[in-house]
């Protein structure tokens, strides 16, 4: 019994930690995992109640402290693990030349210049969110729409769901470089394939 208490008291950050960093490399493994968390919570709690009826309050102080500690990212602090995050899709997406290449991207010319935007993978998300990876050189998927020109929303338009790309607001967080995410919720989904 000791020996489970320990091990919990250990392997609950961990695991938090292994499951930013797999979100992108390994998306299955991180989605099991996050369920071992969640089942770690009744042991926890039973932990818990057990060291205090037997009055040992060092392990019921640590285990009632282990709560929060498991219970963070559901409550929307998972801000500190975000590098790592960011780190697990470094490693996802390197070499980056053979990532790209899978990605679906259209050329514009906007100011003169050549730009490239797209889609490069869509991943589903507990909750019926759909995670979508952009490729975007101008940044604009970040901006309000009222910054972004017409070209980028007539490029950034022919991909599915193009509606919600072109008009959604402080939706998209950068990720590194040029690559940002998005998550686009099952009610904007428009059941339409990319045109590219």
């Amino acid at each position: 019994m000791a020996m489970l208490k320990y091990l919990l008291f250990i392997a609950v950050p961990i695991l938090w930690v292994v499951v930013a960093f797999l979100s992108y490399p390994a998306p299955t493994t991180a989605y099991w995992l996050i369920w071992l968390c969640v089942a770690s919570v009744p042991a926890l709690f039973f932990l818990s109640l057990v060291a205090l009826f037997r009055r040992r309050w060092k392990e019921a102080a640590i285990f009632c402290a282990m709560g929060p500690v498991v219970l963070l990212p559901y409550l929307g602090l998972n801000m500190p693990l975000r590098w790592l995050y960011v780190e697990g899709f470094r490693f996802h997406v390197s070499p980056i030349e053979k990532y790209l290449s899978r990605c679906k991207l259209i050329e514009f010319v906007e100011n003169d210049a050549k730009q490239k935007v797209g889609v490069c993978e869509r991943q589903w998300q507990p909750g019926d969110v759909t995670l979508t990876v952009i490729y975007d050189t101008t940044g604009e998927l970040a901006l309000s729409v009222s910054q972004r020109t017409p070209e980028w929303t007539k490029a950034i338009g022919r991909f599915s769901p193009g509606q919600f790309f072109t008009q959604s607001e402080g939706r998209a967080e950068r990720l590194f470089g040029n690559f940002y995410e998005i998550s686009v919720p099952p009610e904007e989904a428009d059941g339409a394939a990319d045109e590219y």
